[in-house]
């Protein structure tokens, strides 16, 4: 299940078929089955980013938020838990993205050689600090040469 497809569910947005013996709350219809689905679609997850490494990057209080939701029998039904694991989810998401990782690489060296240009006395290099495109090339050469042996 996508995060997509989560927050459709928490929040209550699932189509109904139209039976006439179909629940008038769509979290009830669909029930175990649901929460089992969303219980596969967290643990899936977690594994994807504790095996990339995006799992401890996350804060304490993010990765409580994913365990306890495995580990205890809830039934996804508050909208604040919705909020809170969506949160996380496309937090991991990012984390996992190798092109934002990159980004974030890259935009911590832009600094650093800005800085160091601005104090040798190029007044224009403090532009580098926001160059998306800079810091993303930096961030793409500090990952290729880091797996270059």
């Amino acid at each position: 299940m996508s995060v997509t497809k989560l927050r459709r569910f928490l929040s209550g947005e699932n189509e109904r078929t139209g039976h006439a013996y179909e629940s008038a709350d769509p979290r009830l219809a669909e029930g175990n089955q649901t929460t089992q689905s969303v219980r596969r679609t967290l643990a899936s997850q977690m594994a994807k980013s504790r095996r990339n490494g995006a799992w401890f990057r996350l804060s304490s209080m993010e990765r409580g938020i994913l365990s306890l939701a495995l580990r205890l029998k809830v039934t996804f039904e508050s909208a604040q838990l919705a909020k809170a694991l969506v949160s996380v989810l496309k937090r991991l998401a990012d984390l996992g993205d190798a092109v934002y990782s990159q980004l974030l690489a890259g935009t911590r060296l832009a600094w650093s050689f800005s800085e160091a240009a601005v104090s040798w006395g190029n007044q224009s290099a403090s532009l580098w600090r926001s160059d998306r495109s800079y810091a993303l090339f930096l961030g793409r050469f500090v990952a290729g040469v880091k797996g270059y042996r």
